[in-house]
């Protein structure tokens, strides 16, 4: 009995410190660190995948871009090219940066895979009201001055437009803009179209896309004596398009000001919008006479504040100081938070075996594959995870005929899973389906025991039980995903790594669980029912 006690007491004392610690050090940088609860709130961010694909017929083929830049108002991150028989090369001038692959005797169909990370800030100025209009041209600007091909600066059509929207010249810098823009956004029409509209054109039917009424919006303004450009770039929507988007900038005060006549944004930049190069450009060139497809895929995401991380001091406890440790040896800051993750999926499955009562193949197993599903996204890892249990069961049947001995066997099995992974990666790269690509990140070994295991269970008790037992692993591992997803999470473990006592004390209260399981509840409700009547 004493013994027993001892037990007891020594289990809740492990139970409190697992509580008391973490909460504790927490109440230390919240107070003595000011660590800014609000900061560590996710940011948004975007996965941006260029996708370019060329078909060739024996000749040379050259293909440029611009690639965006990072500045003040958007950082560009986790940059990654994938060109198979192209020659990647990049070149960075004061303003673009243009991305050209090349490649000779290209036969065939060829996929270009180029993408990055962008966050970017919203952008707000205030013009002062007493600014007053240029009375001339300013000799230093004179490259943003000049007419161009599209931009008709000199064309008489110019003058007569702003003649109705300017009748008295004699206005302050603010005024002009606002009744350039506000005769863009109401008196032209917006049309959704793809094709080139040069300035006088938008204005002479009175109809225009973003590039017509920004080609318009710098002609007027460089008549006016007001520095202008054009931006070209994308708004950052989740899913995939083909289009880009064009707004223009005017030199004011000393700052590149935006504005966006179609979507009606007045010296203001949202936080979607993405530059990817200035001036009057077109954003793809390539080889004549060959066929050649693009499109951008755009996904929407969620990362903790980066200012924030930075700005928590120097203090042992602080621990974004110790990720810099991890950054020396090449384990990245990502790569740590998927670790810290991994428990938080851990006892996500443990609720689920312990408490609802769903059978799973393994305690881990849906846990790491959440955790690798984070860059094939939850769809396609599910049907990667299903596929390779699927054959990998096969191919263990099929073994199973030879005789072998177990571990030789499992040797083969793992082996066969590392192919067919393989190929799922090439098939899912020649059709474009990158997240299937990243089936190659899941535990190889782990899905090679699974596929064994749910084999023997096949054999052993039946392909309903091996299919229901599967059906309760793919709901655990969708559970897991979205938990280990949670930006909010991830935040909170990233700057409170202690939070892991928590979980380890969650365990503990988990490993004495002796309720009736939810699954039992719903199985004898009847007899549980008529007890009780």
């Amino acid at each position: 009995m004493r013994v027993r006690l001892n037990r007891h007491a020594g289990f809740l004392l492990l139970f409190a410190l697992c509580l008391i610690i973490p909460f504790g050090i927490m109440a230390y940088k919240l107070v003595a660190l000011d660590y800014a609860i609000a900061g560590l709130m996710p940011a948004v961010s975007y996965k941006v995948e260029l996708s370019m694909q060329v078909h060739g017929h024996g000749d040379d083929i050259s293909i440029s871009t611009y690639l965006p830049k990072s500045d003040n108002r958007q950082r560009i991150s986790d940059e990654e090219n994938s060109s198979g028989p192209f020659t990647f090369s990049l070149s960075s001038g004061a303003e673009n940066r243009l991305a050209s692959w090349n490649a000779e005797a290209v036969n065939g169909e060829h996929n270009i895979r180029y993408a990055f990370s962008v966050q970017a800030d919203h952008l707000k100025f205030v013009i002062p009201p007493e600014l007053p209009l240029p009375a001339q041209a300013d000799t230093g600007m004179a490259e943003y001055l000049r007419e161009e091909e599209g931009i008709q600066v000199n064309d008489p059509v110019i003058e007569e437009t702003l003649n109705i929207v300017l009748p008295d010249r004699n206005v302050p810098l603010l005024a002009a803009l606002t009744s350039i823009h506000g005769f863009l956004q109401n008196k032209i029409e917006n049309r959704n179209f793809s094709g080139y509209t040069d300035a006088v054109t938008a204005l002479r039917l009175g109809e225009a896309s973003c590039n017509g009424k920004s080609r318009a919006f710098v002609a007027m303004l460089r008549k006016l004596n007001v520095p202008a450009r054009l931006v070209g770039g994308l708004i950052l929507q989740q899913g995939s398009k083909r289009v880009g988007h064009q707004w223009a900038e005017a030199f004011v005060n000393g700052h590149w000001v935006p504005f966006d006549a179609l979507n009606n944004h007045f010296a203001e930049l949202p936080s979607n919008y993405l530059t990817l190069y200035y001036n009057d450009l077109s954003l793809f060139k390539h080889t004549t006479n060959v066929n050649f497809k693009y499109f951008f895929k755009i996904t929407k995401r969620l990362v903790p504040r980066l200012e924030t991380q930075e700005a928590l001091g120097a203090s042992f406890l602080n621990i974004f100081n110790i990720y810099s440790v991890f950054e020396r040896i090449g384990v990245s800051q990502n790569l740590v938070k998927i670790m810290l993750m991994i428990p938080i999926g851990a006892l996500v499955t443990v609720i689920f075996r312990n408490v609802i009562g769903l059978e799973t193949f393994g305690t881990f197993l849906p846990a790491l594959i959440a955790a690798a599903a984070r860059e094939t996204g939850l769809m396609w890892g599910i049907i990667g995870f299903l596929l390779v249990i699927f054959v990998a069961a096969m191919a263990r049947k099929a073994l199973d005929w030879m005789h072998l001995l177990h571990s030789p066997k499992m040797a083969i099995m793992l082996t066969l899973v590392v192919i067919f992974m393989l190929a799922i990666t090439v098939t899912g790269v020649h059709f474009g389906l990158f997240e299937l690509a990243h089936v190659t990140l899941f535990p190889i070994a782990i899905l090679a025991i699974t596929a064994e295991r749910f084999a023997l269970m096949e054999t052993e008790q039946g392909i309903g039980k091996a299919a229901k037992i599967t059906a309760a692993t793919v709901v655990v591992i969708a559970a897991c995903y979205v938990v280990m997803d949670s930006l909010f999470l991830q935040s909170m473990f990233l700057a409170f790594p202690e939070l892991l006592l928590v979980v380890i004390a969650l365990n503990m209260w988990l490993g004495k669980w002796i309720g009736l399981r939810l699954m039992e509840f719903i199985r004898f409700r009847k007899l549980i029912f008529r007890q009780g009547a």
